[in-house]
């Protein structure tokens, strides 16, 4: 069975019904969130310290709600404007007319996994690396989705279950084949093929990819919350399924919190995919806490760790149009294992400036360590940033909740 799912204008849909029911107002909030880098020194091994102030993060967020339906938008200044539609990292509404349900359709983030933020860094599952990690198991956003969720705190539990598609998908011709991005021909004729051309898209089509993820909360005590996850996506191009699973604790009270992650997944893609990858193997562990000394200061530490066994696509010549089609040179990895092990610890003390604002000044180290087909010490291997080096952060950072 095929589907097509356009998650934009489904929601749109709802949201104007629900506008036509009656004309009471919406009860309607802006909220946004600013982080700024006002002084951060980095030293990485082999290379030149540098010193960062700018924008690390910049978000707004508008919620509306009437008679159960709400709408949620958020958009994502820092990001890639440039791209259509990628402005909203969420857009979607829900409905939550029947008690303990709740009814979700639009674009936004798909969970199945909780991403705490480190200290001087994001987790390493939302980007936070000076190294650079080599893990395919982020925090999914700017998805396509339909979901729902049953239960309440009240009621112990709370499950929420996905169905979602990637935003963008591989164009195809007439006859269904990938359309190639191609480099300039050589004399004779030879293509040298750079990836695959994508389209932005506001309906994902379940015959080119399909997602599942499911999400379990399990309140165990007023302090402490067990969480599982699960999600696979596949696609046509690599006839394979992309799966990960997620277990995590959390222990809050109002001395401390403790929080703790583990993350185990496999990822297959096509050869001519963006971070492509023939076989992937991740696991990610995670593990934190703060104190609160009084209202004012806190002290924060954080540990992470990856372990990523990565085996590349081999790059046979193919026949495209008509023509030679081979591998063009921007694309690094090939046919090789990469194994890669990295962890991170840092430390900070927070200080609240006020009730929506906060200082932190922290420190991190961080080492990555690369062997490309069982050879250890390589300093520089293609398509790998920064590997087998140790990195230092120095960080002072500014927070802001309006």
């Amino acid at each position: 069975m095929r589907l097509k799912y356009s998650a934009s204008k489904y929601a749109l849909l709802i949201l104007a019904t629900a506008m036509s029911i009656n004309t009471l107002a919406f009860d309607t909030s802006v909220k946004g969130f600013i982080a700024l880098d006002l002084a951060n020194f980095e030293k990485i091994e082999g290379k030149k310290e540098k010193t960062v102030i700018g924008i690390g993060v910049l978000d707004l967020k508008v919620f509306a709600e009437q008679e159960g339906l709400t709408f949620n938008m958020k958009l994502d200044l820092d990001g890639k404007l440039n791209e259509e539609n990628n402005i909203f990292e969420e857009a979607y509404v829900g409905y939550r007319g029947i008690r303990d349900w709740r009814f979700m359709a639009g674009k936004g983030v798909v969970r199945f996994q909780n991403i705490h933020w480190g200290v001087a860094e994001n987790s390493y599952q939302d980007g936070g690396s000076v190294l650079g990690s080599e893990n395919s198991f982020r925090k999914l956003s700017k998805r396509a989705f339909v979901g729902f969720s049953y239960g309440h705190y009240s009621r112990g539990f709370l499950n929420t279950f996905s169905f979602f598609g990637n935003s963008s998908e591989v164009k195809t011709d007439e006859d269904g084949e990938p359309v190639y991005d191609v480099g300039t021909s050589g004399n004779n004729g030879t293509y040298y093929v750079k990836g695959y051309v994508y389209e932005p898209v506001t309906a994902f089509d379940t015959d080119k990819q399909l997602g599942l993820a499911n999400k379990f909360e399990y309140y165990l005590s007023k302090e402490l919350t067990l969480t599982q996850g699960l999600v696979m996506m596949r696609n046509k191009f690599t006839g394979k399924t992309t799966w990960g699973a997620a277990a995590s604790l959390r222990y809050e009270t109002g001395e401390f919190e403790i929080w703790s992650e583990a993350i185990h997944g496999y990822t297959s893609t096509a050869a001519y995919e963006k971070y492509s990858t023939y076989r992937k193997r991740e696991s990610y562990i995670q593990l934190g806490g703060e104190y609160f000394l009084n209202h004012e200061w806190s002290l924060l530490a954080n540990t992470e760790g990856l372990v990523v066994e990565d085996r590349a696509h081999s790059y046979p010549d193919f026949t495209y149009r008509g023509k030679v089609a081979k591998k063009d040179g921007s694309i690094r990895k090939a046919g090789s294992k990469y194994d890669t092990i990295q962890y991170k610890a840092e430390a900070g003390i927070k200080y609240k400036l006020s009730k929506s604002s906060q200082l932190t000044l922290s420190g991190l180290w961080e080492n990555k360590l690369v062997e490309k087909d069982n050879v250890k010490d390589l300093k520089r291997i293609d398509g790998v940033y920064d590997p087998n080096r140790q990195a230092f952060k120095l960080a002072t950072g500014l927070s802001y909740w309006f």
